[in-house]
């Protein structure tokens, strides 16, 4: 069966929680986050979600956000609040030009259903009563570059003051619907499906834990899905910007057991 975010999360900060969990190689380098780290970031996360947008359970979080480890850590948190990420069905979000604005809501639109978006692309703007929520992308990035849009929260400013432990109670029942995308609701059990992991990478080469790669392309709904089956094993996610060429030394020096495509 499964286990739930929650429990993943409890496994990231219990099982040799300093090692390895999620590598990102983006066109401004490389970050590395341990269980430890990236459960501080989703903990922090979790504590502005509720805090400053009042996220609960049910709350719709709609993702214009690529594949990034920022993004993987943000999912997990709405989870952890009992939130549901609202996804676009077969659309890599923000890879479109960063200066584009929206289109209006339309049926097939995620944030026209949302209580909350989160987007990195600047000219984003949403109706009240939904909130916006601006995300540099620069693992660096202390703050939004460029004007914030009025009313929107600054989650590199403001993040970076949230405690790192949370502390209200996790959702953690297993049939709770984690994302939405394309008219459906997916609980932990239907993101389990969408993925199946390498055959050489279920112990890895030397019984160890897998080291998988996801190559850059994919959308978000499948990254998450992986982050599940790969962290179910304790083992490590390595996400690659698209555009960012995955070469024999990324491979080796990530000690990667095996590559999962697109689809």
């Amino acid at each position: 069966m499964p286990q739930t975010p929650a429990g993943i999360l409890a496994r990231l900060r219990s099982v040799h929680p300093s090692s390895p969990r999620l590598v990102w190689h983006g066109r401004d380098g490389r970050i590395e986050l341990s269980g430890r780290v990236f459960d501080n970031w989703v903990a922090k996360s979790s504590n502005l979600l509720a805090d400053e947008l009042d996220a609960a359970g049910g709350t719709l979080v709609a993702f214009d956000l690529p594949v990034h480890w920022k993004s993987v850590a943000l999912a997990f948190a709405c989870w952890q609040v009992g939130a549901i990420a609202v996804l676009q069905d077969g659309v890599r979000p923000g890879s479109a030009s960063p200066t584009a604005p929206t289109s209006p809501a339309s049926p097939e639109d995620p944030q026209g259903e949302a209580d909350i978006v989160l987007s990195s692309r600047e000219g984003v703007d949403v109706d009240p009563p939904r909130l916006l929520v601006c995300v540099a992308l620069g693992s660096l990035a202390l703050r939004w570059d460029g004007p914030l849009p009025r009313g929107a929260v600054d989650f590199a400013a403001d993040v970076r003051s949230h405690g790192d432990v949370y502390l209200g109670a996790p959702d953690d029942a297993g049939d709770a619907p984690l994302i939405r995308t394309g008219g459906r609701s997916l609980a932990a059990g239907d993101l389990a499906g969408l993925v199946t992991l390498p055959a050489d990478t279920n112990s890895g080469s030397s019984g160890d834990a897998p080291t998988v790669l996801l190559e850059p392309g994919t959308d978000l709904l499948r990254a998450l899905a992986t982050a599940l089956a790969v962290w179910q094993q304790d083992g490590t996610l390595v996400l690659v910007e698209e555009g960012v060429p995955v070469t024999d030394r990324l491979l080796a020096g990530e000690r990667v057991t095996g590559r999962l495509g697109t689809a």
